[in-house]
């Protein structure tokens, strides 16, 4: 949104009301902003590295139980569960983007007229949830590295008969950059514990820094408004 207005010739509204109407649609705006640009970027993210592991990490657990060492097993259930929370979080964040979207083109091609404090609520839950999912994603994927690490070294001929040449370009990407991934845990960690919250925990922070957002930018743009006499 590069401007907005809040226009009617034959209102009788006052000032503040039309600031509410303002805030109102600032608000709006922000959240569908948000939700589009990086539900739509976590959406559309290739997850071809993640099935592939998946079906590798599978692979070995249920054909290769009795020679794998226990320490091994260990390792693989370790990743086969990392995978497949990032795997599951991933379909859920589809699912909010696509019912964003047809919400928000539904307002575009005019089928909505108006939007509700009830559709605020649920895009800034969307959002909120769209924060918590991508914490959860790159926390699981950081906490691998090591256990990626420990498979890829690992001389096991029970294992090497699973790794093709795709599985072995990805263990060398899984099993490295724990300093770069760790940076991105710290950039989306707002306060201490954050590991320790709940998810509906986790969504009210996300808002909370969402909303505090909007207020530094609604301050500065009720200073453009203009009101008439």
């Amino acid at each position: 949104m590069t401007d907005c207005a809040v226009i009617s010739p034959t209102s009788q509204s006052g000032k503040d009301e039309y600031l509410e109407a303002f805030d109102a649609l600032m608000e709006y705006a922000q959240l569908t902003t948000a939700i589009l640009t990086h539900g739509g970027e976590r959406s559309s993210a290739n997850m071809d590295a993640f099935t592939t592991m998946r079906k590798f990490l599978t692979d070995v657990l249920n054909e290769s139980e009795s020679q794998l060492t226990q320490k091994s097993r260990n390792t693989f259930d370790f990743c086969l569960e990392r995978i497949n929370v990032i795997l599951s979080l991933q379909e859920r964040i589809i699912e909010i983007y696509n019912d964003f979207q047809q919400k928000n083109q539904n307002f575009h091609d005019g089928y909505e007229e108006n939007f509700t404090r009830q559709d605020m609520e649920e895009a800034a839950n969307y959002l909120g949830e769209i924060g918590y999912i991508q914490y959860r994603q790159i926390v699981a994927n950081y906490e691998t590295i090591p256990k990626f690490k420990y498979i890829k070294e690992l001389n096991s001929p029970e294992v090497k008969r699973y790794i093709t040449s795709n599985v072995k370009g990805y263990l060398s990407i899984f099993s490295k950059g724990e300093k770069k991934q760790l940076k991105n845990i710290e950039h989306v960690t707002y306060q201490p514990n954050m590991e320790e919250l709940t998810k509906e925990e986790h969504i009210e922070v996300e808002k909370e820094v969402f909303y505090n957002n909007l207020a530094k930018t609604n301050a500065l743009s009720r200073k453009e408004l203009r009101h008439p006499k």
